[in-house]
């Protein structure tokens, strides 16, 4: 039987608590796993990278060209 433990933050965690801040840790990288899954898969979606992690457009916006007399300055 598994126990839901709190969702542990910065404003919360004792830093001191070497269980709590392996927990914290624990904590953050899944939501880091899940964060980077979403956007692969967005970058799927949209035509951009493929299946084995390429990227597929190679094509950039025409301010982004080399020939653009775009000036950011």
């Amino acid at each position: 039987m598994t126990t839901k433990t709190r969702d542990l933050t910065w404003a919360n965690v004792d830093a001191d608590d070497d269980a709590e801040m392996k927990e914290f840790r624990r904590q953050e990288e899944l939501k880091a796993r899940k964060r980077a899954q979403a956007a692969v898969k967005r970058l799927r979606d949209q035509g951009i990278m493929d299946a084995r992690g390429q990227r597929v457009r190679k094509d950039v916006p025409v301010d982004m060209r080399g020939d653009s007399e775009c000036d950011l300055g």
